[in-house]
């Protein structure tokens, strides 16, 4: 009986041994083995090459896989090398006009206006004359002026006035006149009677060519205007 109760424990001792192993091996296939060799294809081992299994671990959860990063683009460089000239000297860029901005052409001062050629030698001074009341002895009085200002004798100016045309010297001595001076004295029948005076140099009294524009006044009788002085030609 003893070495009947002896026999099943070594047996059932060898039974629980075999078991133990068969579960350490499934185990380690379950969780080292099938993991590892998982898209490499079936699994081979070389023939007489012995085999280290180390300890089982158990893995909870999916195991992490490494996502692979791609490569940074490769920046593109490009040289210009500019090409010598015969000398040997590189050459330069051609120059670049620079165009001025609204701003600066704002600021430049506009051209000045084209200076027209006069028509004739003499022009009346804007302005210069003066036109007060005088009925009891109406008269008109000017000057003749050359480019300088100064007072010119001898040049002819003519008046028209009433269908009638008077001419007078510059400077005339026989009238005691100041140099450069000349006078028109008048008596009309009827002061208060207007039409327009007409003032113009011309070469002399017998070739009345013109030597200056005319300059009309009109006249609107002498009790506002029967004096009329400094009438001014001056010659360009």
């Amino acid at each position: 009986m003893k070495s009947r109760s002896k026999l099943a424990l070594v047996i059932g001792g060898i039974v629980g041994g075999s078991l133990l192993a068969f579960c350490c091996g499934l185990v380690l296939t379950v969780t080292v083995i099938i993991p590892a060799r998982e898209g490499r294809g079936p699994l081979s081992w070389p023939t007489g090459v012995p085999v280290t299994v180390a300890s089982p671990s158990v893995v909870v959860g999916p195991v992490a896989r490494s996502t692979p990063i791609a490569p940074s683009p490769t920046a593109t460089y490009s040289i210009i090398i500019s090409s010598p000239t015969p000398g040997g000297s590189v050459s330069s860029p051609a120059p670049t006009a620079t165009v001025p901005t609204a701003e600066q052409t704002a600021t430049l001062p506009p051209p000045p206006p084209p200076t027209a050629t006069p028509r004739y030698p003499f022009s009346y001074v804007e302005g210069s004359r003066l036109e007060e009341l005088q009925c009891a002895h109406p008269y008109l009085q000017g000057w003749v002026k050359a480019a300088d200002g100064s007072p010119l004798n001898g040049a002819t100016v003519q008046w028209q006035h009433w269908n009638n045309t008077e001419h007078a010297i510059s400077g005339d001595l026989q009238f005691l006149w100041q140099p450069g001076e000349f006078k028109f004295t008048y008596y009309p029948k009827n002061p208060g009677t207007e039409t327009d005076f007409v003032l113009q140099v011309v070469e002399s009294a017998d070739n009345p060519a013109p030597l200056s524009e005319p300059l009309m006044i009109h006249y609107a009788g002498c009790a506002t205007m029967g004096q009329i002085t400094n009438i001014v030609f001056k010659q360009h």
